[in-house]
């Protein structure tokens, strides 16, 4: 099951390797840190070097502690701005975005692979608009895995820099479950679809 919620991860292999640059001794703020991407964004962040902060629930703090956070933080009890400083911030929610971008340090990098659904014009015009002018600019994109990032990513769970984590298994006739979970949000790390029976 960990092998198939793996892929997943090369999002934030291109998120931080790619779009971002992340360097070593850079502070990076992951906020959602707990699911999917955010998970294998903290674990990698602090593969490459970097000081992470992870934005994160209360009951997942441990968790992103667990994962090589230097530093998680609730979400619901802290203000933007009360954060600090970051040369890369790493978003999964699409919320609040200038916000977040207000918190990057001159040279600093923002890339987000979410948009409020709320407001899809207001957050993909600010999306676009900041990808063109001004300091700081974000940077968006979709996943598209390639053979190459799925070698890194086997190299870094071989090295022990990563580990997939698996929130639930699903069975083929729950998809449906499974979806109806994933919408209602609170995920930590994958949910696993099963196929076949073992």
């Amino acid at each position: 099951m960990d092998a198939a919620a793996l892929p997943v991860a090369t999002t934030a292999v291109t998120a931080l390797r790619d779009k971002a640059g992340l360097r070593p001794g850079e502070r990076l703020l992951v906020r959602g840190a707990a699911g999917g991407v955010g998970n294998a964004a903290v674990q990698l962040g602090r593969a490459y070097g970097a000081e992470v902060t992870a934005l994160a629930r209360a009951a997942n703090l441990d968790l992103v502690r667990e994962l090589g956070a230097h530093e998680a933080v609730d979400h619901r009890s802290v203000r933007p701005a009360d954060l600090g400083r970051f040369d890369v911030v790493l978003d999964t929610v699409g919320t609040g975005l200038r916000a977040l971008r207000g918190l990057l340090n001159p040279g600093g990098r923002m890339v987000t692979i979410a948009f409020d659904l709320s407001r899809p014009v207001t957050s993909l015009g600010y999306i676009a608009g900041s990808s063109l002018h001004g300091r700081g600019r974000v940077r968006f994109f979709s996943g598209d895995p390639r053979q190459a990032d799925l070698d890194v990513l086997a190299r870094h769970v071989a090295e022990g820099a990563l580990r997939p984590v698996v929130d639930r298994v699903f069975p083929l006739e729950g998809t449906a479950a499974a979806h109806r979970a994933l919408e209602a949000g609170g995920v930590r790390g994958k949910y696993v679809v099963r196929v076949a029976a073992e």
